[in-house]
Formats: structure tokens, sequence, C-alpha cells
């Protein structure tokens, strides 16, 4: 590469000053300027922080393939029709050759519906400068298939590639800026060479994918269970991108549509059954994400029943983690002891034990504090019966609920705060206004042998 470097030099002696953006290229035209004094060692300390390969690669082939896409020098400044001799041709306006061996053993980009990122250097033929660089602008690129988002031969080889591979493309002027080009930015009929890497992809599915299912097939679970599963792996997408409720909302839809399914054997049965529990143990998950503990123990309610009553160690730790949300400390400590004897080296479920020990010590100490004011209010009225003495002791009853019920809007931690027995009705409709005041809400419990609790109110 370093010769390469040398042979570039001497024949321009510049590179350009600030990177063209194909976007910004085709869409509205670009102006550049080129700098003469390019401090190649700059570059490379950029790219010095990038991973470029595996650790699991031969470490000079990882040193081979960074330093192609690193120097950013084009690899061939000869004619195309010299490097084509020496390519793969895919197609007639694409030719391939694969410099780093991805994983071969996952199958190809797909033409429509993956996620794909990717960094890449494109020159034009006979110049060592790219035209365009996802390593001069510092960040890979990333795409949906399928979607006209890229230019069309860009496209056309990343979905020829594996995951993990790194491959030089040369692309027909036909499947880049066509005959015209765009003078005098791009010449017309300009092939160009692209080097990419394919850094990873997912198939992201199809949220929609129930609409091309006709309305006498949409009980039918062959036909159901292949829109269900395009359905869930955009939920998946959505999940990695942070987008938790929309993620839901896919999950939500492919659940109802497949609890609905006419089955024929038992091993239609055991599919649905075995991905209904897919699809309830995502919602739990992304159900805690958005702060929707009670919706996390209804479907891991229906999981239960699917699994006769033995969930999955998965299923055992987000209930716990409801639970311990909503303030039912006893049993979420008994679900996630369970679920941390199913997997005794999980962080997780210890982490969220000692979140809980923290949490419930805080309750037991309120609830001492209650306890302590209520009894001391209660043996106070009894001692004497004045009227403006029980007015006092309401008064003091108000302002340490206030200074209570504050504190517990104010920690995130905690969901619902239980109260002690023992309240008269108008002390309970003290609670309550101060409640209704901060925007709370005072409810009777069941679980909690007719206690009052206080809950936040959902947003």
């Amino acid at each position: 590469m370093e010769n390469f470097g040398e042979e570039f030099e001497s024949k321009t002696g510049n590179f350009l000053k600030d990177p063209l953006s194909l976007h910004d290229l085709i869409e509205t035209g670009c102006n550049f300027e080129i700098s003469t004094n390019f401090d190649e060692d700059a570059a490379h300390k950029i790219f010095d922080e990038l991973n470029l390969g595996s650790d699991e690669e031969d470490d000079d082939d990882n040193r081979r393939s960074s330093d192609e896409l690193r120097d950013l020098v084009s690899p061939w400044l000869q004619p195309f029709a010299e490097l084509k001799e020496n390519m793969l041709q895919i197609n007639p306006y694409l030719w391939k050759k694969v410099t780093r061996v991805g994983k071969e053993s996952e199958p190809v980009v797909p033409f429509r519906n993956a996620r794909v990122s990717l960094r890449y250097n494109a020159y034009w033929e006979g110049q060592g400068a790219p035209f365009d660089s996802s390593f001069l602008r510092g960040s890979s690129l990333t795409f949906y298939t399928g979607l006209g988002e890229v230019l069309e031969g860009l496209e056309a080889a990343v979905c020829t590639m594996h995951s993990g591979e790194q491959s030089q493309f040369v692309i027909s002027y036909h499947l880049l800026f066509r005959e015209m080009g765009c003078p005098p930015r791009i010449k017309p009929k300009a092939d160009a060479l692209f080097i990419i890497e394919l850094l990873s992809y997912n198939l992201v599915g199809d949220i929609d994918a129930d609409l091309q299912i006709s309305p006498e097939d949409k009980t039918k679970f062959p036909v159901v269970i292949g829109k269900v599963k395009d359905i869930h792996l955009k939920g998946l997408d959505f999940f990695r991108q942070g987008l938790y409720r929309n993620a839901s909302r896919a999950f939500e839809k492919a659940a109802e549509m497949l609890k609905f399914c006419r089955l024929a054997n038992e091993e239609e049965e055991e599919e649905q059954k075995n991905f209904l529990i897919k699809l309830f143990t995502n919602l739990a998950v992304c159900y805690i994400k958005v702060n929707l503990p009670s919706r996390t123990c209804i479907v891991c309610k229906e999981i239960r029943q699917l699994t006769n009553n033995k969930p999955s160690c998965k299923a055992l730790f987000q209930e716990g983690r409801a639970l311990l949300m909503l303030g039912e400390y006893k049993r979420a400590r008994e679900l996630l002891v369970k679920a941390q004897y199913m997997e005794p080296h999980n962080n997780d479920i210890g982490n969220e034990l000692k979140i809980l020990d923290t949490r419930y010590s805080r309750y037991k100490e309120n609830e001492r504090s209650i306890w302590t004011k209520a009894m001391g209010i209660i043996k106070s009225k009894d001692d004497d019966q004045d009227t403006l003495k029980k007015e006092d002791n309401l008064n003091e009853l108000e302002e340490e609920m206030l200074k209570l019920l504050q504190n517990f809007k104010d920690d995130e931690s905690q969901n619902k705060l239980c109260f002690p027995a023992g309240f008269t009705s108008k002390e309970v409709d003290i609670i309550d206004n101060l409640a209704k005041r901060l925007e709370l809400k005072l409810s009777l419990d069941p679980l909690h042998n007719g206690r009052y609790s206080v809950n936040k109110k959902k947003v």
C-alpha cells in the first residue's frame, strides 16, 4: 500500500479538501476544493480508532483489509478493463473481487427488508483519491434494502455480500449516474470502483405484512405464521433502535394474529405455542422499558398458561422486575430467587436482587415512620377529645403525609406506596386529597388485606 501511495502522490500531489456526499451530489450538486497539503498521518490517527476486521481473523488479513480502506488511496490506478479481468462478473454491469471472506455460513444480504451497516471508499477510473468515503466522514453508512435509499449499483453490490466480508466492485455507469452523469462533477458514462466492508445486516420484516393476507386466509395458520414472523422481525428492528413502544405494537399485532388461527394438527399447535411464548416474552421486556409493569405481569400470566406454569428464566426475571416496580416486594423476591437458581451466574438477576433489597429496606422504613406518626396521633386523640387538639393532630398528619407523598413521587424507582391499616375515614380523605394534589391515585388494595395504597398515574 505504501507503493500505491507514493505512486499516487507523484502523479497527483493532492487530495479532496472535504469529502463529497453521494446524496448531495445526486440531489443538489456539490462544490469541492483540492487540498495540496493533505496530511496522511492525520488520516491514520483518525482511522486507528476504528476497529476494522475481526479478532478471529488472521492478523495479516486484518492488516491488509484495514490498510486498503484506511489509506484512502485507490488500490488500482490502471484502466478498469484490466481490473475486471481478475474479477467475477455478477451481471452485465457489476464485477466483484472478494478481498476478505465473510460469514459464508449465513445468507447474503436480501434485496428487501434488511437494515445494512457498511463502510466504503469510492473512486473514479484512474483517480487515486476517493470521490466519496464513509471513512472520511468518520461513520458507517446504514440503509434499508429495497427502498432505493442509495445508488442502485451500491445496493446491488451489497446484496452479493456476506456479513463481515470485504470486497472490491467495479460498477458500471448504468447503475450509478447513467449516461449523462453530472458534468462537470461527474463525467458522462462514469464507471466507479467501490471498496466495501459489510459490517452487519439484520432482517427487519414488514409491519404491514398482514395486509398481504386475503380475507379468506386470515385464520389459516400456514399463511398467517409467515406474516407473523415478518412483523416480529420488524418489532426486533424497532427494539434495536430503542423504539420500544413501536416494538410493543408490532409484537402485540403479531400475537393477536397468531392467537386466533385455526390449527390443523399438533405440529401447528406446537409451533403456535412456541412463537406466542417468544412474542409474549419480548412484550414483557418492552413493557418494562416503557414503564408499564402491570402489562408485563399480564403477558407473563399468558406465558405461564402456555408453559403449564413453567416459565423460562427470562420470563421469571421480567415478571420479578415488574413486581418490584409495582412494590410487590415479597413476590418479586420469590421469582427473582427462582430465576437465579435457574441461572446462578447471571449478573443481571443478582443486581436486580440488590436493587430489591435496597427498595424494600426503604419501604419498611417509610412504613415504620407512617405507623409511628399514625399511632402517636391516634393515642393523642384518645387522651384529649378537645376539638382544637384533634384539628391540630389532623394538621400534623397532613403535613407528614404531604412530605411522604412528595418523596414517593420524586423517587423514580417506586411506583406504589402501601399504607398500614388503622386510619379513620377523615384521615383517608386527607390522604386522598393530598394524593390528588400531587397527581397521585389512592386506591384500596385487595392484595394487601384491603389496605390503602398510592400509585403514580400513567403518563
